[in-house]
């Protein structure tokens, strides 16, 4: 199907919401997901839950044999388009509407999502999600390798949801241009940039290009947020809000940016800024893949200037 098909289908969702043709109103879901993250010892108390849908983010190889009970499997090739010439986009609206009706997704239905790469994979389907209107995400904490390793239930039998409407409605406040990020980096906008990047990129000491970051932008690399990447479980809160209060983010209603390389890693850093209550977070899709694709320009250094 081409990108043509996809806009044309948004246009149709946009129109039957405008026009009431497909109602929106299932039951109610039941209670709200505890947060942006959940626990492995929460999925197990609601894998029961026919209001629950979980989607295992990547990890083709291995969800044939070994996934958890219930898991539907998202291909991360379905997740992200090629847009302009930019890697690791999000696809059209209608697109994602497409695959996420595909998996039995609706608009209220409450999701949780996991991998086996720290959660950045999964938190890309969160932030999707969001950014297009749906309010019940969440990543599962540690992903699959905790859940292995605490020795819970898996399963090899395939599920097969019964496909739901899932109209896209984009909420702008959960994204930047690079337009935006320019006027952030040029002091012409409040805001901070958060680069969740290795250091070794953020100063520009890598073997390839791209060579530094964003100038103004502070950096935090997004696995530092965890135990380890043998150990993918969140640090404890005190040790989380320390490293957030190092590079300035102390005030949670004031406006952040994430960025990378292509916004996995950033995904990851926006979901946990909003798990920790940060209220104005929003991500640059586009990230450092789009920003040097238009020539823009990057700092070297450890300092943000």
């Amino acid at each position: 199907m081409n990108q043509a098909f996809f806009r044309l289908l948004s246009l149709f969702l946009m129109v039957t919401i405008m026009s009431g043709t497909i109602s929106n109103t299932k039951a109610d879901s039941g209670k709200q997901l505890p947060g942006y993250f959940v626990s492995t010892e929460w999925l197990v108390n609601h894998l029961a839950d026919e209001q629950l849908r979980i989607v295992q983010v990547g990890g083709d190889g291995f969800y044939f044999q070994s996934h958890i009970p219930g898991a539907v499997l998202l291909p991360n090739n379905e997740l992200v388009t090629t847009r302009d010439g930019v890697p690791g986009m999000r696809p059209e609206p209608g697109q994602m509407a497409f695959v996420f009706g595909r998996l039995g997704i609706g608009n209220r239905t409450k999701v949780v999502a996991y991998d086996a790469s720290g959660g950045m994979d999964a938190a890309r389907l969160i932030w999707t999600l969001h950014s297009l209107g749906h309010q019940q995400g969440a990543v599962l904490d540690g992903g699959f390798p905790i859940w292995l390793k605490e020795e819970r239930v898996v399963t090899n039998r395939v599920s097969q949801p019964e496909p739901a409407t899932f109209i896209p409605q984009a909420i702008p406040e959960f994204e930047v241009n690079w337009h935006q990020v320019e006027a952030i980096s040029e002091n012409k906008q409040p805001g901070i940039l958060l680069d969740t990047r290795t250091w070794r990129e953020y100063v520009g000491i890598t073997l390839g290009s791209p060579r530094g970051h964003i100038g103004g932008a502070v950096h935090m690399d997004w696995i530092d947020s965890l135990v380890s990447p043998k150990e993918p479980l969140l640090k404890p809160l005190p040790e989380l809000e320390a490293m957030l209060a190092q590079v300035g983010l102390t005030d949670k209603r004031q406006q952040v940016v994430v960025y990378c390389q292509t916004a996995h890693r950033a995904s990851q850093t926006w979901i946990l800024l909003r798990h920790l209550g940060y209220t104005n977070v929003r991500l640059y899709d586009g990230s450092i893949a789009e920003w040097r694709m238009l020539d823009l320009p990057q700092v070297m250094g450890e300092s943000p200037r």
